[in-house]
């Protein structure tokens, strides 16, 4: 029976903390963790670049007047601080999310740059949407995705847990000159932009609160200074495709899986990778037939493991949740 209990208390405390993903590193050296989250990656931390992909400046702008008079790209830190910057990124106008650096770009999108690292590209309401469905809605999305404790929030933070190791932090909001222009304290609330406008002089964000569990929608003016948060292109896009085309087992096991892919049959250069609920890799082979038998003998210690499948291009396919008895 306690048994039995433990495996209860195990897959109740993982269901909405995903594995971790490979991170990336953006043009200015600038290096993410990330976390998988339903079929999305994630990155775990606010967007601190200066740069876009292709090298272009974005320039940073301290002065309030000619922060509201920007149509291009820019970015500060809050109350012009630069130690914010390493813990809670940058703060962006939406410009700057949709690549507008010059006045022929703002007019003709296909000039436009991109923010996002090579690989990742800016949330859009439709991304956002997905996420907090797959938390359980707006009204408890927020709490999983906050931060536990008040490092990061004042006091009584409600709600967080941050089950979905989102590790959202209150970065404040901007332009971070004065409170009359829209500034939002550090540490009580946190403004994400979406890639999606909702009409020529705003654009859909979340808001996350000290004060409730709830991840705000609305909209917003496109001037004002947000965190940013990206997401990967990969074929976790796809992935309930992929889902249905794998299959694992035994699960629970003790010895060995079987990783059955069916009928797929272009799969040169898949691999698969074992990792704990740390992201830690402890298993790790390449899928060379339609049933693939791996011997888990060497894997130190029972619980809860998940199997990455790998295509030849790094992306990852599928993620797999066993049990190692």
């Amino acid at each position: 029976m306690k048994h039995c209990v433990w495996i209860f208390l195990v897959l109740t405390i993982s269901s909405y903390s995903q594995t971790p993903g490979n991170g990336v590193t953006d043009i200015d050296g600038n290096i993410y963790n990330s976390v998988i989250i339903g079929a999305q990656e994630w990155q775990k931390e606010n967007l601190n670049v200066s740069k876009y992909t292709d090298g272009t400046i974005i320039p940073q702008v301290t002065d309030q007047t000619a922060w509201w008079n920007l149509t291009t790209g820019a970015w500060c830190y809050y109350n012009n601080t630069t130690a914010n910057g390493s813990t809670y990124g940058k703060l962006y106008n939406w410009y700057a999310v949709a690549g507008i650096y010059d006045g022929a770009s703002l007019i003709n999108p296909t000039l436009r740059k991109q923010l996002a690292p090579t690989g990742w590209h800016v949330a859009s309401d439709t991304e956002w949407t997905s996420l907090s469905n797959f938390l359980g809605g707006i009204s408890i999305a927020g709490g999983k995705m906050k931060e536990i404790g008040t490092t990061y929030w004042i006091s009584p933070n409600t709600g967080a847990t941050n089950e979905s190791n989102f590790r959202g932090l209150g970065a404040g909001a901007g332009p971070p000159f004065t409170n009359s222009n829209g500034q939002d304290n550090l540490r009580q609330a946190t403004y994400f932009w979406s890639s999606t406008e909702s009409s020529s002089g705003t654009s859909w964000i979340r808001i996350l609160l000290y004060s409730n569990s709830n991840l705000v929608v609305t909209d917003w003016n496109k001037k004002s200074g947000f965190s940013v948060r990206c997401l990967k292109n990969s074929a976790l896009n796809n992935q309930s495709f992929y889902d249905n085309s794998f299959n694992i087992y035994p699960n629970p096991t003790k010895e060995y899986i079987n990783i059955d892919i069916s009928n797929l049959t272009d799969t040169n250069g898949w691999s698969y990778k074992i990792v704990n609920t740390l992201g830690q890799e402890v298993l790790y082979g390449v899928l060379s037939s339609q049933q693939n038998i791996v011997q888990l003998n060497n894997i130190k210690g029972h619980g809860v493991y998940f199997v990455k499948i790998i295509n030849e291009q790094n992306e990852i396919l599928s993620i797999k949740k066993i049990i190692l008895q």
